[in-house]
């Protein structure tokens, strides 16, 4: 290790690696350490955030696109990263934040946090336009029958459990179970049937597939479920007769650069299927100019850099970002809290309940279908 810092003025590591190496990089002094993708951090009590702070280092920085993932305490494990005790502790900084809101991160800005924004005048030149389009897409009769069927299961278990944590993982389950019956049946419940025409965001996602290959163009499509993903690219891969891969953290590193390199430089239409955790951040995809968000994900930032992948410096053409849900269903939940978080994201201000604290009327009424809003092939 000390031979290979021999006449180095930068040293590049992976997290992954630098905690591994953490005894012989703990013992050198550093001018300076910068974190990228600093969400890394965001849980001070893992090991690789633990791991990191024993570098010894004249300045830290730390870069990234989603200083908020889950809550407030994430941009505290990431100041107290770079300033070790200058916010204070963890408990009384969010409780500051949260009474003084907007004023407090005022008073970090351009001190402490140095915020560059893609609505900034400089950097908004350098952009292209980007269209941001919500697509309604009506459930299929066998996915309404699931949906319900997991909506009535789940009832019957939480006035069972009662309160308390069985009864939150209870719901946190079927929301997931509910998420992706609106996505497909088979990503509820895999079969060996053909996908087509059983979903109503496929047949949509086929659609845009369509659009964008016949305009000679490439599109990104990001689902939170790997599984699923690979399904879809494998029946777009039937589907257009081209090779569409589908990128998720399963696979090696090696693996994973080769499927981006391809990508990017595979001349031609084209689509590439992500999962949400793997491919979210960190990648440069302007080879592509169009975006499926395929399912939702309850935090706004994480959608942004998603589709943020594709409309980037360095992107030329403009950027066309389609959000698919289902009306009437737990998507359309999960629309009206991303519209709330974005606000709440940009003052740096939390935004949580207690699904526990729910009774069955509530819980019905939560995640239930809406009748009235409620489109299916029936209605078409």
């Amino acid at each position: 290790m000390d031979r290979a810092f021999d006449g180095a003025d930068v040293v590049i590591t992976t997290y992954g690696t630098a905690v591994r190496d953490m005894d012989a990089l703990s013992e050198r002094h550093f001018t300076q350490v910068v974190l990228d993708e600093a969400q890394a951090i965001k849980n001070h009590t893992s090991e690789q955030a633990q791991q990191l702070r024993r570098l010894d280092a004249g300045t830290r920085v730390a870069l990234t696109g989603t200083p908020i993932e889950n809550g407030l305490g994430d941009l505290w494990a990431i100041l107290d990263f770079t300033n070790p005790g200058l916010v204070g502790n963890r408990a009384g900084f969010i409780s500051q934040m949260q009474g003084e809101g907007e004023a407090a991160l005022r008073a970090l800005n351009g001190i402490l946090v140095f915020r560059r924004t893609k609505s900034e005048p400089e950097v908004a030149r350098e952009l292209p336009d980007r269209i941001d389009e919500l697509d309604h897409c009506m459930m299929t009769p066998e996915q309404v029958g699931l949906y319900q069927a997991v909506l009535d299961s789940l009832v019957a278990d939480v006035s069972e459990v009662g309160g308390g944590e069985p009864k939150q993982g209870a719901i946190l389950a079927a929301i997931t179970a509910l998420k992706q019956i609106c996505n497909h049946p088979a990503a509820y419940r895999s079969d060996d049937r053909p996908l087509a025409g059983r979903s109503g965001k496929l047949t949509r996602l086929e659609e845009i597939v369509d659009t964008v290959f016949a305009a000679d163009e490439k599109v990104l499509v990001f689902t939170h479920f790997a599984e699923w993903g690979k399904k879809m690219a494998d029946h777009l891969t039937e589907l257009t007769g081209k090779p569409i891969d589908c990128y998720h953290g399963g696979l090696a590193r090696t693996a994973r650069d080769r499927m981006i390199a391809e990508f990017q430089e595979r001349p031609g239409p084209g689509a590439l299927v992500l999962s949400l955790k793997a491919g979210g951040t960190g990648l440069n995809l302007t080879a592509a100019n169009h975006v499926v968000l395929y399912d939702r994900w309850w935090n706004p930032a994480v959608e942004d850099q998603a589709r943020d992948r594709a409309w980037r410096i360095g992107q030329t053409r403009t950027v066309v970002s389609h959000r698919l849900m289902c009306p009437g269903t737990v998507d359309e939940r999960v629309e009206e809290v991303v519209a709330g978080k974005r606000h709440i994201a940009d003052l740096i201000l939390p935004g949580s309940s207690s699904l526990a604290d729910l009774d069955t009327n509530q819980l019905r009424l939560a995640l239930g279908l809406r009748d009235d809003q409620l489109l299916t092939e029936d209605d078409s």
